[in-house]
């Protein structure tokens, strides 16, 4: 018997053609929505807090949310419920990294693990383990600051914010029967029983190209303002087909985010080489038209900001799309090595490093989502730790191994390259090193670092000359040299 195949959803925004009459009923609607929304994520949560998980069964009767009947609020538990649980799934993965990074015994650490496999980090009673041990008291207080500090860390979901998912009971996409100036039309309950209206969709090439079958459910949300309606495919038999067809070339290629050049690749390749010159454009343009409005004694969200920032992510979904795409067309890896990325550029306004920090990251992890989807191509994240001063030929690390942003020029055994694709080359070599495993504190892996290089290069270089003696990361190797007489 087989198994039941996983949907894997695309979702295409078509935006609407309705009146003025229906579109104050759509947003009558989405604001009821997130007035629920709300209320039911305080109840989840209070939940969480008491059991660990919230549950789909656990409804609020209550002023604001009745409103929206039975159906449509089935419809926002589960969502919050959803969101809730994908937060939660996120934290408990930062936990876990948190916990392998700490100098905790491993006993602590296998009881601090038991506690986040079942989630129990917030209850009261006592906890007993397989093998019948009882984790002590003081762990689980341990655990519940580790989550409390990671919950502080990350900021919930706001529901006041959300869209809505709105199944085929209260939504239907259809084609138009009679009209020809709209393709598709949505019939959509709304919040007066018994009267649906009809809103005409426009489309485009992309959406009516894209293989798969049409979902039932629709997403109908705010986009800058204005409303938009998600029409979401099931494109898992179209990826399994891409997935069976693709053959890679080589076993794996590793990015380095140099924001200067978006990437640059351990094969030598800089991907997006006006990337920051684009960036500083955008800037300039959000910067400019924020500080006027500031000093205007107006608010800088305005219209023509909102499409400024549009713009802005426009481009950066389009480039970061482009440069992964033709990196897949060029070198067809079966795995990519990427660093954890920080979109954060001292050439920028701290306005723009706040809209990339959020955006461009969760952008590129998108895209490398895509391509594991279409195409199998696993993703693994490594530890950037000193990638930046380490020579990727001999392992010497010196921040003087970068005398200019773009050079790289190593003070042991005289290597020039480009520094970026110098840094992937590391990132490449880290891909299965447990010397740099993603988990491990940044010191602990410079005294790694450090101790491979004098483990590999035992004597002197030139005596006096030789660039360790100089180098305040192997001070303790100094020490030792000099205590011999060996300098």
């Amino acid at each position: 018997m087989g198994t039941k195949k996983q949907a894997i959803y695309r979702t295409d925004v078509l935006p609407h053609r309705m009146n003025a009459g229906k579109e104050r009923q759509v947003w009558a609607l989405l604001h009821a929505w997130r007035s629920a929304a709300v209320l039911q994520a305080r109840e989840q949560w209070r939940l969480v807090f008491q059991t660990g998980y919230p549950s789909k069964r656990h409804n609020v009767s209550r002023t604001g949310y009745d409103v929206l009947g039975t159906s449509y609020g089935q419809m926002v538990r589960w969502q919050v419920v959803g969101q809730i649980e994908s937060y939660l799934s996120n934290r408990a993965n930062d936990y876990r990294e948190l916990v392998n990074g700490s100098s905790l015994s491993s006993e602590v650490k296998h009881q601090l693990h038991f506690v986040n496999r079942w989630q129990a980090w917030f209850k009261p009673e006592a906890l007993t383990m397989k093998d019948g041990t009882e984790i002590p008291a003081e762990v689980r207080k341990l655990a519940r600051v580790l989550f409390r500090h990671l919950l502080h860390r990350h900021r919930k979901p706001d529901m006041s914010k959300v869209g809505m998912i709105v199944d085929q009971r209260c939504i239907a996409v259809a084609p138009s029967r009679k009209a020809t100036a709209y393709p598709l039309w949505a019939r959509i309950s709304t919040l007066t029983k018994g009267k649906p209206i009809e809103v005409p969709l426009a489309s485009y090439k992309h959406f009516e190209q894209r293989q798969g079958k049409r979902a039932l459910s629709v997403q109908v949300i705010e986009r800058d303002g204005e409303l938009a309606f998600g029409v979401m495919t099931d494109v898992a038999d179209a990826f399994t087909a891409s997935r069976e067809a693709y053959r890679p070339r080589c076993e794996a290629v590793a990015l380095d985010l140099g924001l200067k050049t978006l990437f640059a690749t351990d094969q030598g390749d800089l991907l997006g080489r006006n990337w920051l010159e684009r960036l500083q454009e955008h800037d300039r343009r959000i910067t400019k038209l924020a500080r006027h409005r500031q000093k205007s004694g107006l608010k800088v969200r305005s219209s023509r900001y909102k499409s400024y920032v549009a713009s802005l992510r426009g481009f950066i979904r389009s480039e970061v799309g482009r440069i992964l795409n033709r990196l897949v067309e060029t070198h067809a890896p079966a795995e990519i090595v990427i660093e954890r990325l920080n979109f954060q550029n001292q050439a920028l306004s701290k306005r723009l490093n706040r809209i990339l920090s959020r955006f461009g990251k969760n952008e590129v992890m998108r895209k490398l989502k895509d391509l594991e989807q279409r195409f199998g191509i696993a993703t693994i994240e490594v530890n950037p730790a000193y990638s930046s001063q380490e020579d990727s030929v001999c392992g010497y690390i010196d921040k003087r191994n970068r005398p200019r942003q773009e050079a790289f020029i190593c003070r042991w055994c005289g290597g020039q390259r480009h520094a970026d694709v110098n840094a992937a080359r590391n990132l490449l070599a880290r891909r299965s090193g447990k010397t740099t495993d993603s988990r491990r504190p940044k010191q602990a892996i410079l005294e790694a670092l450090v101790r491979q290089f004098n483990e590999r290069f035992t004597r002197l270089k030139g005596g006096a000359t030789d660039p360790r003696l100089s180098n305040p990361y192997f001070r303790d190797w100094k020490a030792q040299v000099m205590l011999t007489g060996d300098c």
